[in-house]
C-alpha cells in the first residue's frame, strides 16, 4: 500500500474512535509530517483523500478541522457510510453480546470468494446478540478466517474489533456493505425477539483492514422500528 493511503487510514480510524472529535482541529501540517514521517506532498495526498471523503474540512489559514457528522449526538444512529462496529456508533452506551453459536468449519463458496480465502483455509463462524443498555439490538452472523487471530468465547463477549486491533494490529478502514430488508425467519425471530415474517433491516458487510484484505463477512439483522441509519453523501471534487 502507498504510504500516503497508510496515513489517510490511520486518521481516519483516529477520527471514527473518535480520538480526534467531530468539529475539533488536526494537529498542524508540520505535527502530522514530523509524526509519520513524510513530505508534505505524501501527506497532502492523505488529507486530500480525507477532504474528498467528507471527514474533514479546511479553512484557509486557519487548518484542517474535523466534519461535523449528523445526528452524532443520537444513540440510535449507526453510520451506513462508515465502516465502524457498534462499539464506536454507540460509545456512550453500555455494549454487551450474547454468544449463539461459536465453532469453526471450512467456508462455502461464497464466503471463500468474499474473504479470498481457499476453499481449505478454516473460519470461525459465530452467532452472537448485541444488546445496548441491555435491549437487543441486532443478531450478527459473522464469518472469519482462523488464520486472522486465535479466538475464544470470552473475546467474543466484548469487541471483537478492539480486539483484533490490540492484538493483531487489525483494523477496520474499509468495507463493502448491501443493505435490504427481509421477513425475520424463525431464527431471527428467535434471536431478535419478534414475531415471525415481522420486517427486517439487514446489513451485509465484508470488513477490510489498513492493507486492504478482507478479514470478516457478516449479516446483521435489525429491527426495523428500533434503529435509525444514517448516510451522509458527499460529492467528490473531479479531476
Amino acid at each position: 500500500m502507498y504510504r500516503y493511503r497508510e496515513i489517510y487510514s490511520d486518521i481516519k480510524r483516529d477520527i471514527l474512535t473518535n480520538h480526534y472529535r467531530a468539529g475539533s482541529l488536526l494537529p498542524t501540517q508540520e505535527i502530522l509530517t514530523e509524526k509519520y514521517e513524510v513530505s508534505r506532498l505524501t501527506l497532502k495526498k492523505s488529507l486530500n483523500l480525507l477532504i474528498d471523503e467528507g471527514l474533514v474540512y479546511s479553512k484557509q489559514g486557519s487548518g484542517t478541522y474535523v466534519r461535523p457528522r449528523m445526528d452524532t449526538q443520537s444513540t440510535e444512529m449507526l453510520p451506513l457510510d462508515l465502516p465502524i462496529g457498534v462499539t464506536y456508533s454507540h460509545r456512550d452506551q453500555k455494549i454487551t453480546s450474547r454468544l449463539l453459536y461459536f465453532n469453526a468449519r471450512l467456508p462455502t463458496e461464497l464466503e471463500r470468494k468474499n474473504l479470498q480465502i481457499l476453499s481449505n483455509d478454516p473460519v470461525y463462524e459465530i452467532k452472537r446478540i448485541r444488546l445496548i443498555n441491555n435491549q437487543v439490538y441486532s443478531f450478527e452472523h459473522s464469518v472469519m478466517p482462523v488464520s486472522v487471530a486465535p479466538i475464544n468465547e470470552k473475546i467474543l463477549s466484548g469487541s471483537v474489533y478492539d480486539y483484533l486491533g490490540s492484538y493483531a494490529k487489525i483494523q477496520l478502514t474499509d468495507a463493502r456493505r448491501v443493505v435490504y430488508a427481509e421477513p425475520a425467519s424463525e431464527e431471527t425471530s428467535q434471536a431478535l425477539e419478534v414475531d415471525m415474517n415481522s420486517p427486517i433491516f439487514v446489513i451485509d458487510q465484508i470488513a477490510y483492514d489498513q492493507k486492504g484484505r478482507a478479514f470478516e463477512y457478516s449479516t446483521s439483522r435489525f429491527v426495523s422500528n428500533h434503529n435509525k441509519f444514517v448516510l451522509d453523501v458527499h460529492l467528490s471534487k473531479m479531476d
